[in-house]
């Protein structure tokens, strides 16, 4: 069956970020990826950048990209702000638009606002994020929305990179957009996800998007450049698997550290390699 949709993707660069490391390349926020899901009359934007500068930036794609058509719906994937936090300049330039997520995820995000949020995230980008705390509209059980017609699903899953993840199926297009479940040439986040139990239900996650075949997989960080396809379920579930194994081998979250970085030399951000080795190892000492 044909489908009256398009999909196009943005993928906000690498920028700075103050992550209280010294060292330059633990100092770079891993590129976003954006997906505009669109038909002959509306469209649908899954997932933002983070500052007010890339929201400013993807609103001008978003406009040359559907002249005439109108921005609908705003779904965010999960509960990390650099997935969402644009949504308020997005909705000046678009107004009317619906910011949504599954309730699992909505409550995610209550809950990270009244807990980690001020001390967390205004630090990692200073003078450069709204002020405004977007929060979405949680969507019906089924996580169901419509775009000219078509069907956009929410799923819910359990703990992947963080604990309120879902993946976005566009199931007449064969579309896939994981938010932090699939990677690309960017290292995965294990610092919330710092225990083997949490790393499975990553896993399990993993093999809930495999099991529905996708043509399209969007990988939440990656290089702008690398191709958007199933063969990166493998490659987030094997970077899984060697960080398990290796993790069980290091005598120190630095011998890890190093590891990973010999293993997977292309990949970016070492801030977030870092952190998760630390908290990995930390979770695994404590359990001794």
């Amino acid at each position: 069956m044909s489908s009256k949709l398009h999909v196009d993707l943005y993928v906000a660069p690498a920028i700075p970020a103050k992550t209280g490391y010294p060292e330059e390349l633990k100092s770079v926020w891993s590129p976003i990826s954006c997906v505009l899901v669109h038909g002959p009359n509306s469209a649908a934007l899954i997932d933002t950048p983070i500052t007010v500068e890339q929201g400013e930036a993807i609103s001008k794609w978003i406009a040359k990209t559907i002249p005439g058509k109108k921005l609908e719906y705003i779904y965010t994937t999960h509960a990390h702000p650099d997935h969402f936090h644009a949504v308020p300049i997005i909705e000046k330039h678009f107004p009317g638009v619906q910011f949504v997520a599954t309730s699992n995820v909505t409550n995610g995000i209550k809950e990270l606002y009244n807990t980690a949020y001020d001390y967390v995230w205004p630090r990692f980008f200073p003078d450069q994020l709204s002020s405004v705390k977007p929060v979405p509209k949680p969507l019906p059980p089924s996580g169901e929305f419509l775009i000219d017609g078509e069907k956009l699903q929410g799923i819910d899953v359990g703990h992947t990179d963080n604990e309120y993840s879902t993946f976005l199926h566009v199931p007449s297009v064969g579309l896939i957009v994981s938010g932090d479940i699939i990677y690309g040439d960017c290292h995965q986040h294990f610092g919330e996800a710092n225990t083997p139990a949490k790393r499975k239900e990553w896993l399990d996650a993993i093999d809930r998007i495999e099991s529905l075949a996708p043509h399209i997989v969007v990988a939440g960080h990656k290089r702008a450049t690398q191709t958007d396809g199933p063969y990166l379920i493998q490659s987030t579930r094997e970077y899984i698997y060697t960080f398990e194994r290796e993790l069980a081998k290091a005598k120190s979250s630095q011998e890890l550290y190093d590891r990973m970085i010999e293993l997977y030399p292309q990949r970016w951000n070492l801030f977030i390699l870092a952190f998760g080795c630390e908290e990995s190892f930390k979770a695994r000492q404590s359990k001794l």
